[in-house]
């Protein structure tokens, strides 16, 4: 487990005293976009959460908003003089909804949005007529190859590398090939699934030439999947990837212990809810892998905890939660506690609250700390994290003093 950190980055003391001083001079320097400064020199960010809180992915995004309310009172506790308010819409797990919500919350002068996977998409050409900054784990997959300021999106970002993009894929596809050459992939019929699956496939084309892929699909209504899982076991395949999460992924877990297969498996980080991983067939409980997860938040030694931002990540967390268990899904909430610390730093080197200047501080002010590690932005770099920021863990075993179990990749 690591976490590097450097003097003069996000709320250290030399930090914290600059941010207090932007304060001061923010509401001389804005005209608005979600600045609202009042008489005691005190200078209010708002952040905007678009996503789903009710419905069938309401577990993820519900951490996730629980995560940005904790980067708010990390920032606030940092600096008196710098306020963030949380601005939240549902979405119920709707997609079609994420515009409109999205529209909202800009009329409310929101500074930049936080968004879960499923509401990403749809917003991108909103937030490039708006000219706000947004903000995701996995639904920057979908729509990655048009994401940076040359292309088509200019707008998006994502701290969760462990859930999109290459990042997301080579160390759950790295774990899969130690297993043997023949690797069975499954995924839902959702955007994030299908673009997951077709990065797959291209990552290990370049990368892993002696290994073949044998891939299925299912619906992501659907209540079982044992007729996939079955081609893909009688195809001899040693290993499993799944890309699917929330309800599809509960399906898979059922109609794997339905079937009897177990596989070398490995999947998304939402394995680690406890709601998912009760469900781990008993003959893949060693060997299921999922992730990718920030390397701050496990570790191969027995009683290690977490430190620096990182721990604070967990105080705040678990408290907003009122908790006293972490899980891995939980380190979802410190993708979105990270944008907090983001914006508010890109505010505070910009000198503005304004969408544009803070995006264009994010793109090319150097790095930023949060509790997933160092990130670093750039025109066309939109994933903050790289592959070797990121491990996978073993969902059967309990996180424990905070930390998850790493799992071996052989």
């Amino acid at each position: 487990m690591r976490l590097r950190t450097h003097p003069g980055r996000p709320f250290t003391r030399t930090a914290v005293a600059v941010l207090g001083a932007t304060a001061l001079m923010l509401s001389a320097a804005c005209g608005g976009g979600g600045e609202s400064p009042d008489t005691s020199g005190t200078t209010t960010i708002r952040i905007g959460f678009v996503g789903s809180l009710t419905g069938p992915l309401a577990p993820s995004g519900q951490v996730a908003l629980v995560g940005l309310q904790a980067g708010a009172e990390y920032v606030q506790a940092q600096d008196p003089n710098v306020k963030i308010e949380i601005v939240e819409r549902d979405t119920q797990g709707e997609p079609t909804q994420a515009v409109a919500a999205t529209r909202a919350l800009v009329q409310e002068g929101v500074s930049a949005i936080w968004f879960t996977t499923e509401a990403f998409p749809p917003v991108q050409d909103y937030l490039n007529q708006v000219k706000i900054p947004g903000a995701t784990a996995g639904g920057i997959g979908a729509v990655l190859p048009d994401v940076g300021d040359s292309k088509k999106y200019k707008y998006a970002f994502s701290t969760g590398a462990g859930t999109s993009g290459e990042t997301s894929i080579i160390p759950l596809l790295k774990y899969a090939a130690s297993a043997g050459n023949t690797i069975a992939m499954l995924d839902d019929s959702s955007a994030f699934g299908t673009a997951q699956s077709e990065l797959t496939k291209t990552i290990a084309e370049r990368d892993f030439p002696n290994v073949t892929i044998v891939h299925k699909t299912f619906p992501s209504t659907a209540s079982d999947n044992t007729a996939e899982l079955s081609e893909l076991r009688d195809s001899g395949a040693q290993s499993l990837i799944v890309w699917s999460y929330g309800a599809p992924l509960v399906t898979t877990m059922n109609s794997l212990n339905r079937i009897g297969w177990n596989p070398q498996m490995s999947g998304v980080l939402g394995i680690g809810d406890p709601s998912v991983s009760e469900l781990i067939p008993e003959g893949m409980k060693e060997t299921l892998a999922a992730g990718p997860i920030a390397k701050t938040f496990v570790s191969s030694t027995p009683g290690a905890e977490p430190t620096g931002i990182t721990a604070e990540f967990v105080k705040l967390y678990l408290k907003l939660r009122n908790k006293s268990d972490f899980n891995a899904l939980d380190t979802v909430g410190a993708m979105s506690f990270d944008w907090a610390l983001l914006v508010a730093e890109a505010v505070k080197r910009a000198g503005s609250t304004e969408g544009e200047a803070i995006k264009n501080q994010l793109v090319s002010a150097g790095e930023f700390e949060g509790a997933n590690g160092t990130y670093t932005f750039g025109p066309d770099k939109r994933i903050g994290l790289d592959a070797d920021d990121l491990s996978v863990f073993v969902p059967a075993k309990p996180c424990e003093n905070n930390i998850c179990v790493e799992a071996s990749i052989g």
